[in-house]
């Protein structure tokens, strides 16, 4: 009887698996740290990945702090429910989602490098503003889109990146009617 060898396991490389958790990585190191103070290597630890792969996946830093931005920000989910409760539920997605800053720290932290800010303005431009100016209609589509982005900006950064003790959770329920009837009001000076 010939003698057969155990077959030794073969280890399956799952790309997208792979894509995602150096994704993942690069979110939470760009989101604490800022672009200038992640490294790939860092990047790749935290996924568990040899760091030529973030290369063979995304060609550089910026390549992949790009790819990190297009997975995170993207604001057309949110403009499919009704129009008439969009301050509600978009305050809603601020308050009641864990990471809804994440995606403002990570820019906000990276803006101090010439490559990064510029592709964060080129997201924050492509991904959010031009989305929703198109949802909102005329008139002034664009500007009030930008108004919304300042509005809330400004709540999130003092809520949860620079906070401010008056937005303590205890006391955030009357900032929260204010932000969704601030954010609706935007909306609606489209109405007819």
């Amino acid at each position: 009887m010939p003698r057969t060898e155990p077959k030794k396991p073969t280890r399956q490389r799952d790309a997208d698996r792979t894509r995602s958790a150096i994704l993942d990585a690069a979110r939470t190191l760009f989101s604490t740290r800022g672009f200038t103070n992640t490294g790939v290597r860092e990047v790749a630890e935290l996924a568990g990945v040899n760091s030529a792969l973030v290369g063979r996946y995304f060609g550089s830093k910026e390549g992949l702090y790009r790819a990190t931005l297009e997975r995170i920000i993207d604001i057309s989910p949110m403009l499919h429910g009704d129009r008439r409760s969009f301050g509600v539920d978009m305050v809603s997605i601020f308050c009641d989602t864990q990471d809804a800053s994440g995606p403002l720290a990570m820019m906000i932290l990276s803006a101090a490098d010439p490559a990064a800010h510029a592709a964060s303005i080129e997201f924050l431009q492509t991904k959010v503003i031009v989305p929703l100016a198109a949802w909102l209609g005329p008139p002034n589509a664009e500007e009030r889109a930008a108004r919304l982005n300042i509005l809330w900006t400004g709540f999130l950064t003092s809520w949860k990146l620079l906070p401010l003790e008056p937005l303590a959770d205890a006391r955030i329920a009357s900032t929260r009617r204010w932000l969704e009837a601030a954010t609706q009001a935007i909306v609606d000076e489209g109405a007819g």
